[in-house]
């Protein structure tokens, strides 16, 4: 079946077109030319023949032999195949009185002669339709010459009015004979043109796009070998080289992305394993820790206030906390608990988040500025996770302002039209909430970046370096995306964008 969309199609039909109409102009004109000279030749050639028989009447009449200007007109008329009628009528009302048809005698003129008369019309042939005939007339004026005054007196000045008429029969057969010719030669060459173009389509223009064809649809089964191979000079050349290269860059892109696949993998198993054993030995450690925070601190009810080892005391207190908050993380990252989503304000995470963190912030002399959007829609959310998440980022941006500086956090709603280039990953929404997190701490390099969400990732001589991770994790739940932007010794600037979706 042929596929009427190709471009071999459209090319094709557009050509066939175009030659169509220019041939078929170019041959009517033609035609239209000749048939205009043909015509005009028969015009000249009853001038020149009315003038050869005007001549001939004046010297029988000057012979005075007029009597047999009957049998001349006659015989002219008959040896002529072209000749139709030799008359000659009075100028005064149009009467014929002479004809080589004598049943015309003593009749009218046709009123298309008179009035061709008339308007002085007798110098050039001119053309007539009688009796569904076209004919080319030539009215010839019989001036009354001074040899002619003894028989006919001065009173005229025309004797009579000479009319022949010369058939256009044979120019038309010519003419039909002419079209036929000229259009058979029109189609024919029209054919020869159009079979020479499909030829170099074919072969120009098929069969290069075919093999692109081919080669793309190989592509499309995973065939990464396929390749185009055009090696012509022309602009599918140039276009097979460009795809060629572009398809082996792909290919070596695929095989960098399946090693990666395969390091993430491997590097994903570690971890699953990982996180079953550190969840096992965080369980074994906990319920010791917890043991031994309760003997530390019943050794410190039986302390005196100046009891030198009270500092020992305190400290192994504050080791224990570490110990303790480091395993809550791992088993948080390892088997965080089911989430509850349920409609909630995110203003009220936001203000119990930055009330639990301002004792240590203003002990760091860190400001804390939260604005938070006003008609902010409930969202579905784990209120409690989400508090993780508000904390997690709210902390160690304290952590990375030791000498104190500025939190800004923001929350407020967007279309997601006017967030889209910002994210890694589309969400399917009309509307997103945003909370931001800008610090003016140390910042985060440029290397370190790639890795900032990795578990178990951190430059802090201090925590588990899961925080981030977790906090990523939580983000994903919840179907958001979270961004960073950072530099060092300017600051970081966390974003958190999450689908508003219709209750």
């Amino acid at each position: 079946m042929y596929n009427f969309n190709s471009l071999k199609f459209k090319i094709s039909f557009v050509t066939f077109l175009l030659i169509s109409i220019i041939m078929s102009a170019t041959t009517y004109r033609d035609i239209k030319l000749t048939e205009q000279k043909l015509i005009k030749t028969q015009q000249e050639k009853t001038v020149l023949l009315s003038d050869r028989i005007a001549h001939g009447i004046m010297v029988l009449m000057l012979k005075n032999r007029w009597q047999e200007l009957q049998a001349m007109m006659q015989n002219l008329v008959k040896d002529s195949n072209e000749l139709k009628e030799i008359r000659i009528f009075l100028p005064t009302d149009g009467t014929i009185v002479v004809s080589s048809e004598e049943k015309e005698i003593g009749t009218k003129i046709y009123a298309e002669d008179l009035i061709n008369y008339n308007k002085g019309n007798y110098e050039e042939a001119f053309l007539i339709n009688k009796d569904d005939s076209i004919y080319a007339s030539k009215l010839t004026l019989l001036k009354n010459a001074p040899a002619c005054f003894r028989c006919h007196g001065t009173e005229k000045d025309v004797l009579g009015v000479m009319d022949v008429e010369l058939s256009l029969l044979n120019v038309h057969n010519a003419i039909d004979d002419f079209t036929k010719e000229h259009i058979t030669d029109a189609f024919i060459g029209f054919i020869m043109l159009m079979g020479t173009f499909l030829f170099l389509v074919a072969i120009m223009i098929d069969r290069p796009v075919n093999r692109m064809v081919n080669t793309i649809r190989r592509l499309e089964k995973g065939d990464f070998s396929a390749r185009m191979n055009i090696r012509s000079k022309d602009e599918f050349g140039l276009l097979a080289a460009s795809f060629d290269n572009m398809v082996e860059a792909l290919e070596s892109a695929k095989k960098e992305l399946e090693l990666t696949h395969e390091i993430k993998m491997e590097r994903a198993a570690k971890l699953a394993t990982i996180g079953e054993v550190v969840a096992g030995i965080a369980h074994e450690i906990k319920n010791p820790l917890t043991g031994i925070s309760c003997a530390v601190q019943l050794l410190q009810v039986d302390m005196s206030e100046d009891d030198k080892n009270r500092d020992v005391t305190e400290k192994i207190l504050s080791q224990v906390k570490r110990l303790d908050r480091t395993v809550k993380d791992l088993l948080s990252y390892a088997k965080p608990k089911a989430a509850k989503f349920l409609p909630a304000n995110i203003g009220e995470v936001i203000d119990r988040a930055v009330f639990l963190v301002y004792p240590e912030a203003k002990k760091l002399n860190v400001k804390i500025n939260a604005t938070v959007a006003q008609d902010l829609p409930d969202i579905v959310m784990d209120t409690d996770q989400m508090q993780q998440v508000a904390l997690n980022l709210m902390i160690n941006a304290l952590q990375a302002m030791p000498e104190g500086g500025i939190l800004n956090v923001s929350v407020y709603q967007k279309k997601y039209n006017e967030v889209r280039d910002e994210l890694k990953s589309p969400l399917n929404c009309e509307n997103v909430l945003v909370m931001s997190f800008e610090d003016t701490g140390k910042g985060i390099s440029q290397e370190d970046m790639e890795y900032i969400f990795e578990p178990f990732f951190t430059r802090k001589s201090k925590g588990s370096g899961l925080g981030l991770s977790i906090t990523q994790k939580i983000v994903r739940e919840h179907g958001g995306v979270i961004t960073c932007r950072s530099a060092l010794g300017k600051g970081s600037f966390f974003t958190i964008y999450l689908p508003i979706t219709k209750k």
